[in-house]
């Protein structure tokens, strides 16, 4: 039996699928250096920010946004700040074996994610789900919740670094250079997954996984990072049970700058977020932690991505910023300030090393699921 079967005619697009222990075994494979690679553009429209907008409605639209050699997304998210968030994304498959094969529009993920009074994500009451649509037809949902974080809103962040000034701390830890090296964040904002399960599909070899844990966010530095316990992805491929963990940081750099993207073309960003996030790396021994003497030189150590050896997700993704027609609040001192852009132009340069097809494709639907959280700062 080949690796792939074309879909008998009638079929629209020629969709094909793949075969059972096959499947299995390509999702269980790593993926090679070479094709490793998150491209892609992300436009967002923040009307719920701008002056000239009377829907509120802030808009994501994905192109070609290509997840390694397994798929490539395309469509949009819609999101009403603190309501709803609404997906219409269609997902391009990839033949594995033939890269230059590539089946259209197979899969869409679509539904409702409504968001509680709470603050928290719960995707069963909006229907929020994989269809596959071509060669073997199925549904899978999104389940469980995800706690959002505690603040949303730009012009209210002032106030809440001001208050963390006075508010508990928490010890970040993780191994740099053979050491283990620790920073203290002042307060920080979690989004918690609270038996959240990630679909299955596109694919017969991307299995439904369970995802567990907690992404906190610092508002003082603008970064996102885990604790000691990581994220977690549980989930079972063939007989085989797998349990994945996530540590590491997305840090962010406020600052101007050209770039070569994917396509030779240079792109301009005023900013971006820096991925260093490891898949299953030692836990760090808080005890045994290294503590720099100048809190900046440590800092830096704990977000150095210098070693890219390990497996996990690196590189950055670019933003490019602007603010016309923003609305604007007045600030302590009297002066009126933009509530945030109203418009960002985002692009992946984003590369895997040493991870399978499931460990990229679980966290590119988990960052999916956390669309707002991420692009809020």
């Amino acid at each position: 039996m080949t690796a792939w079967t074309t879909v008998r005619a009638g079929l629209a697009a020629g969709a094909l699928i793949l075969a059972g222990q096959t499947a299995l075994a390509q999702g269980s494979r790593e993926i090679p250096a070479d094709k490793g690679k998150i491209t892609g553009s992300l436009t967002i429209d923040y009307n719920s920010r701008s002056d000239r907008s009377s829907s509120g409605l802030d808009v994501y639209t994905f192109k070609d946004l290509a997840v390694a050699d397994i798929m490539i997304l395309n469509g949009t998210a819609q999101r009403m700040p603190g309501k709803m968030l609404t997906y219409s994304i269609k997902f391009d498959v990839i033949n594995p074996q033939n890269p230059g094969q590539i089946a259209r529009e197979v899969a869409i993920l679509r539904g409702d994610l409504p968001i509680d009074a709470r603050g928290a994500y719960t995707p069963e009451g909006g229907r929020l789900r994989i269809d596959v649509v071509k060669g073997n037809q199925s549904t899978s949902a999104v389940k469980g919740v995800i706690q959002g974080k505690e603040i949303s809103r730009w012009w209210e962040i002032g106030e809440l670094v001001r208050r963390v000034q006075k508010e508990a701390t928490k010890t970040y830890s993780r191994y740099v250079d053979g050491r283990t090296i620790s920073i203290e964040v002042k307060n920080p904002d979690s989004l918690t997954f609270e038996r959240l399960i990630l679909p299955a599909g596109p694919f017969a070899f991307l299995p439904e996984t369970r995802v567990g844990g907690n992404f906190d966010f610092d508002y003082e530095l603008g970064n996102w990072l885990t604790d000691n316990n990581g994220v977690t992805f549980s989930y079972t491929t063939g007989d085989r049970s797998f349990n994945d963990r996530v540590t590491g940081s997305i840090r962010y750099a406020e600052e101007s700058g050209n770039y070569t993207d994917a396509k030779g073309q240079k792109q301009s960003y005023t900013g971006y977020y820096e991925y260093n996030l490891r898949f299953n790396e030692q836990m760090a021994d808080k005890d045994k932690a290294f503590f720099d003497s100048a809190s900046q030189a440590q800092t830096d150590a704990f977000f150095s991505s210098s070693d890219q050896s390990k497996p996990g997700i690196y590189g950055r993704v670019y933003y490019n910023d602007s603010e016309d027609g923003c609305r604007r609040v007045k600030k302590q001192d009297g002066k009126m300030e933009c509530v945030g852009p109203t418009h960002s132009d985002v692009r992946y340069d984003l590369k895997t090393v040493g991870l399978t097809a499931v460990q990229v494709a679980n966290w590119v639907k988990l960052e999916l699921l956390v669309l707002g959280p991420f692009t809020d700062e």
